[in-house]
């Protein structure tokens, strides 16, 4: 056999054992493929490889693809038709649970071209967005946010009578007394309201000295200053009491851990903010749910870096500066992220699949495991330095079981197919186990307490 015989012969062996490929190639299809790779510089073997690589990844797009039909399938099945008064379906995660509902939105406003205000069953007031690979990932990025307890806007997928999804609401996060700003909008609120005037004043110079040069790459020192500058806005906050900044502060820099893993990008001052509430004459403060973050990929930005802020940052120098400064802050959720990698890149991986066709669900598959890799690293090493105290393991026990609580029925909710490792299903059962025996232990702990107190 000539090159060109033995490539074609090789492309019908794997075809064989690959029956899914079947429909995709034809004869002409192999020969143009084998007279291509015939004319290459590769070797045989090398060609070879590559042959069954790009079968290999054509199979995991058809399975895909299937998955996918098959999603809409099961949802089609569930449903009832569309009650009267009703003119759509909502898909929404509570508690973990995957619940499929009827309701009924009215479009109040146009916000943007892309954004109107709604009412959500004549109850709430939610934002709705237009069907968009960025509408996906905020899907995406609430359900991660559960998983590791970040609050975050509770978000919907909208679907028509058929099924077919029609973009994504937000519900709004504004509780009753309360009223949202933004940080750039929290500063004029400062300037307004605040006693503190040399810190108040202080920020002002900060913030005008920054933002009317636009983004530019952070330098060793930028790193410090801007994430001290949130910190000051916490702190000149009118009535604010110091148990409430060092709350703030603590959910400010787990959210940077959160956009971080989940590779959010476009974390600049207007898209993160805080919930103001007026008791008894006294404000008092809360950061609020996470929004609005979806953007996974900025033309303009590096493969290795996020913006923060004011400034371009590198990711991981951002992260080494925020467990070198405030891991004491921080320690809790890298701890929780370090000790369940494994089950909670399985848990995401399931959850990608649902949302994404096959090109993006490769692209950000790769990144958060990157993402989680490049963490638990940087964990890892700063263990090694600051060792865990036996009071940081308690607390650290205490979350695990939390956060086997929580995804207990998200591993319900997303099952393995037959393409996936085994590992994956077998930590989802495991982690099912281990909740239902600590459960038990902790009954028959009660059960002893109440026991020996009787006696």
């Amino acid at each position: 056999m000539n090159r060109k015989e033995l490539i074609i012969k090789h492309i019908k062996d794997r075809i064989a054992s690959l029956e899914e490929l079947g429909k995709v190639y034809s004869e002409e299809k192999i020969e143009s493929l084998a007279e291509n790779l015939a004319n290459s510089d590769k070797t045989l073997t090398e060609i070879n490889t590559l042959i069954d690589n790009k079968f290999s990844n054509q199979i995991r797009k058809i399975n895909h693809n299937n998955y996918l039909a098959s999603l809409k399938e099961y949802y089609l099945s569930k449903i009832e038709k569309l009650k009267k008064g009703n003119n759509c379906y909502l898909l929404s995660y509570d508690q973990g649970v995957k619940i499929l509902e009827q309701a009924y939105l009215e479009e109040l406003q146009d916000i943007t071209p892309y954004l109107k205000l709604v009412n959500v069953n004549n109850d709430k007031k939610g934002y709705k967005k237009e069907n968009s690979v960025n509408n996906d990932y905020e899907l995406i990025m609430s359900d991660i946010a559960y998983l590791l307890n970040i609050d975050y806007a509770h978000t919907y997928r909208i679907f028509d009578e058929q099924m077919n999804p029609n973009g994504i609401v937000n519900v709004s996060f504004v509780r009753k007394n309360e009223r949202f700003l933004n940080f750039e909008e929290a500063l004029r609120f400062i300037k307004e309201e605040s006693p503190k005037f040399t810190l108040t004043q202080k920020l002002l110079e900060y913030h005008d000295k920054h933002i009317k040069h636009g983004l530019k790459e952070a330098k060793k020192d930028d790193y410090k200053n801007n994430i001290e500058y949130v910190f000051d806005l916490f702190s000149a906050l009118p009535d604010i009491k110091e148990e409430n900044i060092e709350k703030l502060k603590t959910d400010y820099l787990n959210m940077k851990i959160f956009e971080i893993l989940t590779n959010s990008l476009n974390n600049n001052l207007n898209n993160i903010g805080l919930m103001v509430n007026k008791e008894s004459l006294n404000y008092t403060y809360r950061l609020s749910p996470s929004y609005n973050k979806c953007s996974v990929e900025i033309p303009t930005l590096k493969y290795n870096q996020t913006i923060c802020n004011f400034f371009i940052v590198d990711k991981k120098e951002l992260l080494s500066f925020i467990i070198n400064n405030y891991y004491n802050n921080v320690k809790e959720l890298l701890s929780l992220i370090y000790f369940n990698k494994d089950s909670l890149l399985t848990i995401i991986n399931q959850v990608l699949k649902e949302h994404l066709e096959f090109n993006e669900y490769s692209k950000y598959h790769k990144l958060i495991n990157e993402n989680i890799n490049m963490i638990c690293e940087l964990v890892s090493t700063k263990k090694q330095l600051t060792p865990d105290t036996k009071d940081d393991m308690l607390i650290y026990e205490d979350n695990n079981l939390l956060y086997k609580n929580r995804v207990s029925p998200v591993a319900n909710n997303y099952v393995s197919d037959e393409y996936e490792e085994e590992k994956g299903s077998t930590i989802l059962l495991a982690i099912v186990t281990i909740v239902l025996f600590i459960t038990i232990g902790i009954i028959l702990l009660a059960i002893y307490s109440v026991s020996k107190m009787n006696m």
